[in-house]
């Protein structure tokens, strides 16, 4: 008898998504609605029938913002060579462009659309430790929370006074299920074309898939006939397309055959391979194979990635308002919160035959909203937003109206994130330093793409990561005195599709050129 749990605890549970761990995560929640008609017919006052309809899966994953772009790349499913985010970015391994030369490591609003070289929805899963094993790093797990086919719906990142920052999403499916028993372990294996070029490679070696309650095999993903299945990428179409998985001793024209006997998969006889193509298995097993590290979880270690930074308070965020007249960033003082948020909405194609969505494209275009709080003092936030900071500063702007804001319309918010608050790197901008005996010394940081790493206190402090979000324009403003209270000002922006976040600092004048989703 297997033994009760009474709960689940934080420090218990890990999200991995695609084979990736997310860290930071604060909150998960799935929160299912089940749709159901009940049918009536004349002259008969009893039910006639229930009938079922799609049932959705609201996801919630809430983060700290912990200053790297990792979390938003996975889910946005930027491609894996250009995800390591580990050297100098190229035109080869980096996802942003600025003024059509520059490469940046990154992630735009635009990868969560692209569906080349993508799955339509990215796999999401969640395993639960024994309550024996609580605080090590152990794979005893219990159960094992699934889901498929989820899609990004909305993005916020918060910045506040006395807060801590955040990155949210959220997101929406109609698939779920618990994993438990011999099928509690999820296992993520990508295999290459040196791998599987001679018909047929080793999957699951040590441990045992098991047959579900549909009758087939615990491969998680599933083909367009609703068959379990592995992803097969093909380089030379730029598609990844789940093909099914069936049990056997040798091979099928156009499904995997896996031989549980043996751990031996056997590739479809018409599949046409090339040397740059890759196959992902996700499945369910009754252990971890080498390929998962045999834990269910593990810490950050990366100098390539702020691993010491946990979350993120106002002396680690600056926040700038430019404009195309700016020659050098100017912090906008006296803010008290920044939050842009986007709403990823997406559309269920149904078609006869599938009682679930075949995919849920993204609507295009992608609005993004801004919101900056402020604490009333002078004008300058006025002047910045109406693009009249020159002649403001040098005290020869006498009035600014409501026209002077509705005629700006191609201002950039720009947020810097760093790993040390303002008071240990003696500064702002930058005049920031690294401060003696830091932490990130000897660790990598990226400047306008460029890798370096940190040698000795003293030297420039580089932001961590770096929001910019283009071609604002106002949407409304408020000021508001009450009694007891400070005066605030309140200012929204809109824009659409253009949010970039990048790996590290990036200057004003790349800022200026415009910030784009590479083709390369």
């Amino acid at each position: 008898m297997a033994r009760k749990r009474n709960r689940i605890i934080y420090g218990s549970q890990s999200v991995f998504c695609n084979g990736e761990i997310l860290y930071r995560v604060q909150t998960l929640g799935s929160t299912t609605t089940f749709t159901s008609e009940d049918i009536f017919e004349l002259g008969h006052l009893d039910i006639v029938d229930v009938v079922d309809d799609v049932p959705a899966v609201a996801v919630t994953l809430n983060t700290n913002d912990w200053g790297d772009v990792k979390t938003m790349a996975v889910l946005a499913q930027v491609a894996a060579d250009k995800i390591a985010m580990d050297a100098t970015a190229s035109g080869t391994n980096a996802n942003l462009v600025a003024g059509g030369s520059d490469y940046l490591h990154g992630v735009s609003l635009a990868d969560f659309a692209v569906t080349c070289g993508n799955l339509t929805g990215v796999s999401l899963w969640a395993p639960i430790q024994n309550e024996c094993d609580l605080g090590t790093l152990a794979d005893n797990i219990e159960q094992t929370l699934y889901m498929d086919e989820v899609y990004v719906n909305s993005l916020e990142f918060s910045y506040t006074t006395g807060a801590n920052a955040t990155e949210n999403y959220g997101a929406e499916t109609d698939q779920k299920m618990w994993l438990l028993n011999d099928g509690r372990f999820v296992n993520w294996e990508e295999y290459d074309y040196t791998t599987f070029s001679g018909g047929s490679f080793t999957l699951g070696n040590g441990v045992e898939i098991p047959v579900l309650s549909d009758g087939s095999l615990a491969f998680l993903r599933t083909s367009e006939n609703g068959e379990r299945a592995v992803s097969f990428y093909d380089s030379s179409e730029n598609e990844i397309t789940n093909y099914a998985v069936i049990s056997g001793t040798s091979a099928d024209t156009s499904r995997f055959v896996y031989n549980e006997a043996t751990d031996t998969m056997y590739v479809p006889t018409g599949l046409t391979i090339g040397s740059d193509d890759k196959i992902y298995a996700l499945f369910a097993a009754n252990g971890y194979t080498s390929a998962m590290g045999n834990k269910y979880f593990e810490a950050l270690n990366d100098v390539d990635r702020p691993a010491t930074v946990g979350a993120l308070r106002q002396g680690q965020v600056e926040i700038y308002i430019v404009s195309t007249n700016d020659v050098a960033y100017a912090n906008a003082w006296r803010l008290t919160g920044v939050t842009v948020t986007s709403d990823l909405t997406r559309e269920p194609l149904a078609e006869l035959g599938h009682l679930g969505p075949y995919d849920r494209p993204l609507t295009l275009p992608i609005p993004i909203t801004v919101t900056i709080d402020t604490t009333a003092g002078d004008l300058e936030h006025w002047s910045r937003f109406a693009d009249k900071y020159a002649d403001y500063a040098s005290g020869d702007l006498d009035d600014i109206d409501l026209a002077d804001l509705t005629a700006s319309d191609d201002l950039k918010l720009v947020i810097k994130i760093y790993a040390q608050t303002d008071e240990e790197a003696g500064g702002t901008g930058a005049n920031r330093k690294i401060a003696q005996g830091s932490d990130l010394i000897g660790k990598s940081y990226f400047n306008d793409g460029v890798k370096g790493t940190y040698a000795a206190a003293g030297e420039q402090e580089y932001a961590l990561k770096t929001i910019v979000v283009e071609h604002l324009k106002i949407t409304d403003e408020a000021y508001t005195l009450d009694m007891g209270t400070n005066a605030t000002q309140t200012f929204g922006f809109r824009s659409t599709n253009d949010l970039y976040v990048v790996k590290g600092d990036v200057s004003l004048s790349l800022v200026k050129n415009g910030i784009r989703r590479s083709a390369a």
